[in-house]
């Protein structure tokens, strides 16, 4: 794990989805998983402030941020722009027949049960597929603390992303799915 300067309150967040690629230089990546099969390939970073996962086909690509709501993303290709401060279900179906689904939602919790949270979620980081800690902010609380596990098949790829924010006793959760859904035929 590593660790890197603090990060945006829960209500400053933001989740965005592009039909394109984003220059990589608008991150700052801390770690990266990369994943290449037959059908696709896929690469999610965590960053400082949330994570970004870039999924690639033949033809497509999409992209997911999870940022500063106020970050100057461009606004060519961007399907969707949604703060975290109300839980949502996104399905995008492209013509190509892939299909993005992402569910988010932002949990404030009362301190004894964050730290219980909390807690758990340090044993879940330790075996995740990516873990990021933050430097601590005040003196009793525990570092911010990002981790995302990875479940790549075939034909698709889930992630499910974790963001604790102790100071704000909050979790910011995604869920998100990238997968190809074969066209139904008419038969004539």
């Amino acid at each position: 794990m590593k660790f890197s300067t603090s990060r945006p309150q829960t209500t400053e967040m933001a989740v965005s989805l592009f039909a394109r690629p984003l220059h990589p230089e608008l991150f700052d990546v801390l770690e990266r998983y990369e994943h290449q099969c037959e059908h696709y390939q896929s690469a999610v970073n965590l960053t400082t402030c949330g994570h970004v996962i870039e999924y690639h086909t033949h033809n497509n690509t999409f992209t997911e941020v999870l940022d500063w709501r106020s970050m100057d993303l461009p606004r060519i290709k961007r399907l969707c722009l949604y703060s975290t401060d109300q839980p949502r279900s996104l399905r995008y179906k492209l013509d190509s027949g892939i299909v993005v689904q992402i569910c988010f939602d932002c949990e404030y919790l009362d301190p004894d049960a964050f730290r219980r949270v909390q807690q758990e979620s340090w044993k879940q980081a330790s075996s995740a597929t990516l873990a990021h800690a933050l430097p601590e902010t005040e003196f009793d609380l525990s570092p911010p603390l990002s981790y995302i596990n990875i479940d790549p098949l075939p034909e698709a790829i889930g992630i499910h992303t974790f963001h604790l924010y102790p100071e704000e006793c909050a979790i910011v959760k995604t869920q998100s799915l990238y997968h190809f859904e074969a066209p139904i035929s008419q038969d004539a």
